[in-house]
């Protein structure tokens, strides 16, 4: 596959770039999200929240949060897309936007980030970048990473209730995966609630192919 067809922000080999930083091609391509989006995520930060962008693509969302904000933390991995816009910024670069590149994985969890942004859907990291922004004792997670579609805000910090405990109806998992647990008959009902699980069916398929 073409990767350039698909990430023409990529100058050279898509694929082994990806493959020397440890990712898969799909999560170092940037696609941008629409104004609404960015408004969605915008308008739930407030003036004491230090972020950690994740992946920021070409900074505009990172870039308007530095604008409400105390402090960004904008990590993105592809060295073209963080040349452009230190270009385009130059002088006016905001003082409260530190703009790092390399992969979030490999960066060190900031202790002061209150709420982390992962708009990368095709991410595959999610169940590691919640664990280690709740145990940094982050609040909220704003991603698409998990359902792949909209924009969802996790609650890093509430409860989890073991997937046996939960009621039938929809589940999303700390681990990343959703789905729905059936009803124990076709007659019983089911909650419209998205239920927050952990050791979901997909956490022991995962430790079974570990063991």
């Amino acid at each position: 596959m073409k990767w350039e067809t698909f990430a023409p922000q990529f100058r050279g080999d898509v694929a082994a770039f990806a493959a020397r930083r440890g990712l898969t091609p799909w999560e170092v391509w940037y696609a941008p999200y629409d104004e609404a989006v960015y408004a969605f995520v915008l308008a739930r930060l407030g003036a004491e929240d230090v972020v950690l962008d994740i992946g920021a693509g070409d900074f505009r969302l990172a870039l308007a949060a530095a604008g409400k904000v105390r402090k960004v933390y904008a990590v993105e991995v592809h060295p073209s897309l963080v040349a452009d816009f230190l270009s385009r910024q130059g002088s006016r670069l905001p003082a409260n936007l530190q703009v790092i590149c390399g992969n979030a994985l490999d960066f060190p969890m900031p202790p002061d980030v209150t709420a982390g942004v992962l708009l990368v859907r095709h991410s595959r990291r999610f169940a590691t970048f919640f664990a280690r922004l709740r145990a940094g004792g982050a609040e909220r997670l704003f991603t698409s990473a998990r359902w792949h579609m909209g924009v969802e805000v996790v609650n890093l910090q509430a409860p989890r209730v073991r997937f046996e405990a939960a009621p039938p109806g929809w589940y999303a998992c700390a681990c990343g995966a959703v789905g729905f647990k059936e009803p124990p008959s076709w007659r019983g009902s089911f909650s419209e609630t998205v239920h927050e699980v952990s050791d979901c069916p997909q956490c022991r398929l995962s430790k079974e192919h570990e063991a």
